[in-house]
C-alpha cells in the first residue's frame, strides 16, 4: 500500500515537471527519450541486482502487450493532453482512469467488489466532476481536445495494467518494469523510423540543461510512478492498488501552485477532496477483495 501511495505522489510530481518540459518538445519525442532513458536505467539495475529470469511465453506476451498500450500508446496520448491542460485536470482524469482499472479487474480477473467499494466510486466520480467541470470555461486552461486525449491515455492504461497484473505472477517487479519499457520504447522507436521522423524528435536533446532537466523527471516517473505501481500490482489486488495510487489530485494541488505557481481553484480542491474520500471509502469497503 505504501507503494501505491507513493506512485500517486510520483505521478503528481512528473504531471508538473513534465509540463514544463512538454511545452517546447513534441509528445512523440518526449514518450521515445523518456522511455530510452527508462530502459537505460532499468536495465543497469535490473542487471546490478540480478533481477533477469527466464519466464514463461505467456507472461512474455502480457507484459509486452502492456509496455505497447501502457507506455508507446497511452503516453503519447498523455504528453499530448499535459500541452492544453491543467494538472488538476490530467490528475482527475487519471483519477477516473482508476476507476475504469478497477471495473476491468472486476469484470476481466474476478476481482469482488463489495457495496461500500461502489459507493466509493461514485464518490470519486463525483469528486471528478466536480473538479474537471469549470476546465471547460476557463481559458487556456484545459481544451475539450486535451481532455479527449487525456481520456484516451487512461483507457489504454486501465487495459495495460490488466495484462500487467496477468503477467507479474511469476517475475520480479523490476524485471516486469523494465520488459513494459522496453516495449513501449520499441514501438515508439519504430514508429519514428518508419515515419522517418525520429531525427526530428531527437534533436531538442542535444541540449545538456534540457536533457539534465528530462532526465531528473523521467527518474521520478520511472522510479517512483511506473515501479511503486508494479510493486503495488503484484502485492495487492488491482483494486486495491488503483483506489490507493488515484490519490494523485491531493499531491497534485500544492505540487501545482508551488512549481508552476498555477492558481488553485475552489472547484478542483473541492473535487479532489471528494475524490480522496471515494478512494478511502473504496479502500476500506474492498479491503477483503
Amino acid at each position: 500500500m505504501l507503494a501505491a501511495l507513493g506512485s500517486a505522489a510520483s505521478w503528481s510530481l512528473g504531471a508538473v515537471l513534465f509540463k514544463g518540459l512538454g511545452e517546447s518538445l513534441s509528445s512523440f519525442a518526449m514518450t521515445l527519450v523518456k522511455g530510452g532513458v527508462s530502459v537505460f536505467l532499468l536495465g543497469a539495475l535490473t542487471l546490478l541486482t540480478g533481477g533477469y529470469a527466464n519466464i514463461g511465453g505467456e507472461a512474455y506476451l502480457y507484459l509486452i502487450l502492456s509496455g505497447i498500450l501502457g507506455i508507446a500508446l497511452s503516453d503519447t496520448f498523455f504528453f499530448s493532453a499535459l500541452k492544453e491542460v491543467s494538472p488538476q485536470t490530467i490528475t482527475l482524469l487519471f483519477t477516473f482512469g482508476q476507476v475504469v482499472t478497477v471495473l476491468l479487474a472486476v469484470l476481466l480477473l474476478g476481482e469482488t467488489l463489495p457495496l461500500q467499494g461502489w459507493g466509493g466510486i461514485a464518490l470519486i466520480i463525483t469528486g471528478i466532476t466536480i473538479g474537471m467541470f469549470p476546465g471547460f470555461a476557463e481559458k487556456g486552461q484545459s481544451s475539450l481536445r486535451g481532455i479527449v486525449f487525456g481520456l484516451i491515455s487512461i483507457l489504454l492504461m486501465s487495459f495495460s495494467v490488466i495484462l500487467t497484473k496477468k503477467g507479474l505472477a511469476e517475475v520480479s517487479t523490476l524485471y516486469a518494469t523494465f520488459l513494459r519499457m522496453l516495449a513501449g520504447t520499441l514501438g515508439m522507436l519504430l514508429v519514428g523510423i518508419a515515419t522517418r521522423r525520429l531525427g526530428g524528435w531527437v534533436t531538442p536533446f542535444r541540449d545538456p540543461r534540457l536533457m539534465t532537466r528530462f532526465t531528473l523527471s523521467v527518474c521520478v516517473i520511472t522510479f517512483g510512478g511506473f515501479w511503486l505501481a508494479i510493486v503495488a500490482f503484484k502485492y495487492t489486488s488491482v483494486a486495491v492498488a488503483n483506489s490507493l495510487i488515484s490519490t494523485e489530485p491531493i499531491f497534485v494541488l500544492p505540487v501545482a501552485a508551488l512549481l508552476l505557481k498555477e492558481k488553485v481553484t475552489v472547484h478542483a480542491v473541492a473535487g479532489a477532496v471528494i475524490a480522496t474520500v471515494g478512494v478511502i471509502v473504496l479502500c476500506t469497503g474492498g479491503s477483503g477483495i
